[in-house]
């Protein structure tokens, strides 16, 4: 028999015929396959954001409680029973502006680490490339964003009619918040490609992950501003890529981050070590993972 449509044939009865072809390796051929799947990016998106209130009674409003009651609760704590200054803007607003961008990346990163073994019954089945799941689930850290954007927005607000002050204002260092944006969801992404193979293994992986981030939360410049870390120690802070990406949002928007070329240099160094890497073992390990689900 031959192994591909006889060429006689007419050419609408070639359009019957499926080409089956072995997977092809090399950078180059995955990014061609991701863009020929890109349409299930949106679909597996929207699964995931969907499945943040499904079978719920309150729908997004209890998605909207579930960011600002803990951002409220905590910033009166940590800023009006212990308070831990802002230098500089009221420290709610200095809170909501920290917490914003480890909202996404939390958020972001417990999906992602479990995108493989939610759709467990799918990727056994049918094929299509298994890094778009990690990709699409950092889909619901944008929508939790995007309540915390509301609330600073509102707040701002608050503060103008309070104070008569505009603590954000419409300036070119916004698109250093932006950035700031693209380089935590790459991050995210980065940590998710070793944590979701993981995961599909070994089911205690997001317990892991969701015990270890209040500690990693506490190691970033959230509650309190880099200045009160002692300068001698400031370099511990900048081994962690999450301290560079929230002080970057932080001086974006409110102006008053901490940064130099040092520290930036340094946890964009690391996130593309963890991003190459991460690739590498996404790549290497995704069918041996798939098989144990």
């Amino acid at each position: 028999m031959p192994s591909g449509p006889d060429a006689s044939l007419p050419a609408d009865a070639l359009a019957d015929f499926w080409v089956i072809e072995p997977r092809q390796h090399g950078v180059l051929s995955r990014v061609r396959e991701l863009w020929y799947y890109r349409y299930l990016w949106w679909y597996f998106a929207s699964q995931s954001v969907a499945a943040m209130w499904r079978r719920t009674k309150l729908g997004w409003i209890w998605l909207f409680m579930r960011v600002t009651a803990p951002v409220g609760f905590s910033a009166l704590i940590f800023g009006g029973l212990l308070g831990v200054q802002s230098n500089g803007p009221p420290y709610f607003l200095f809170f909501v502006c920290g917490t914003a961008t480890w909202i996404l990346f939390e958020r972001s990163l417990l999906v992602v680490t479990r995108s493989l073994e939610t759709n467990r019954t799918l990727v056994t089945k049918v094929y299509f490339p298994r890094l778009l799941l990690p990709m699409s689930s950092v889909a619901p850290g944008l929508l939790y964003l995007a309540v915390l954007l509301t609330v600073m927005v509102i707040t701002v607000l608050y503060y103008r009619r309070q104070d008569g002050i505009w603590y954000i204002t419409l300036r070119p260092e916004l698109l250093v918040s932006v950035l700031a944006v693209v380089v935590c969801l790459v991050f995210t992404l980065a940590v998710g490609l070793w944590t979701s193979v993981l995961q599909a293994r070994y089911k205690d992986v997001r317990q892991g992950l969701r015990y270890f981030m209040p500690f990693w939360m506490y190691f970033t410049p959230i509650i309190y501003p880099v200045t009160i870390v002692p300068e001698q120690w400031r370099w511990l802070l900048w081994l962690n890529p999450m301290a560079a990406v929230v002080e970057a949002f932080k001086w974006g928007t409110l102006g008053v981050g901490h940064l130099n070329p040092s520290s930036i240099a340094t946890s964009l160094s690391l996130i593309a070590l963890t991003l190459v890497s991460g690739l590498w073992f996404f790549n290497r390990e995704e069918a041996a993972s798939i098989d144990k689900l």
